[in-house]
């Protein structure tokens, strides 16, 4: 992130933290069904026990559990999160589960260090509050084994949304910290740029997608 985006998303996301899970619970009275998406998204990483994952921009560590279970008590999950007390809230879930194969670190995703032969890389609803996420998509492929798999689930402007009424998204999109610049990024597209074989999936009426990369 440049230093003026990542200082406002740090202020943003401490104000946040704590209520955060509640703000996104409240999707779900229009009809999203934002934790079946996860598992439609943590799915498509096939991951295997013993596997290495990271979690980019895990937030308050809603995918560490079904990211734990997956890999086994020898695999390794990885949450990164810009925010400290994002980190905390996912802490406080890590403890509570005891989850004994994660771990959580605070960085950067534009220079955070991926785990050597990392398996897979999940982001859910992060990289398009970031601008730079071409350039986060292009070093986790650096870092993933052949055949390892990028997955992005986020939203997206549908064909059918008029551009006249683009505006109206602001206030939706507020309570996470962007605007509606973010309908104009495209995170799917620099995944299957650098994929050996990508393929999209869809959900709540072209809102919802799942970008599905594998690396070479």
């Amino acid at each position: 992130m440049t230093t003026v985006e990542s200082r406002r998303m740090v202020e943003i996301y401490r104000k946040r933290a704590k209520r955060y899970d509640m703000t996104s619970n409240r999707l779900y009275l229009i009809g999203q069904r934002t934790m079946a998406y996860k598992n439609l998204a943590i799915k498509q990483l096939a991951l295997r026990p013993g596997d290495t994952v990271v979690d980019a921009g895990c937030g308050t560590g809603h995918n560490l559990p079904k990211l734990a279970e997956a890999v086994g008590p020898t695999g390794r999950v990885v949450g990164v999160d810009l925010t400290d007390a994002m980190l905390a809230q996912a802490e406080e879930r890590v403890g509570r589960l005891g989850l004994k194969n994660v771990s959580l670190v605070q960085a950067d995703l534009l220079k955070y260090d991926y785990p050597e032969k990392t398996s897979a890389i999940i982001a859910c609803f992060s990289l398009t509050l970031i601008s730079e996420h071409p350039a986060i998509i292009e070093r986790g492929y650096q870092s993933l084994r052949p055949g390892g798999r990028w997955v992005i689930l986020d939203y997206r402007l549908p064909r059918w949304w008029p551009k006249a009424m683009i505006p109206m998204l602001g206030p939706m999109i507020a309570p996470f910290g962007g605007d509606t610049s973010m309908v104009h990024r495209q995170p799917w597209k620099a995944v299957e740029e650098g994929a050996a074989r990508h393929r999209m999936l869809t959900r709540y009426g072209g809102w919802v997608y799942v970008s599905v990369g594998e690396a070479p």
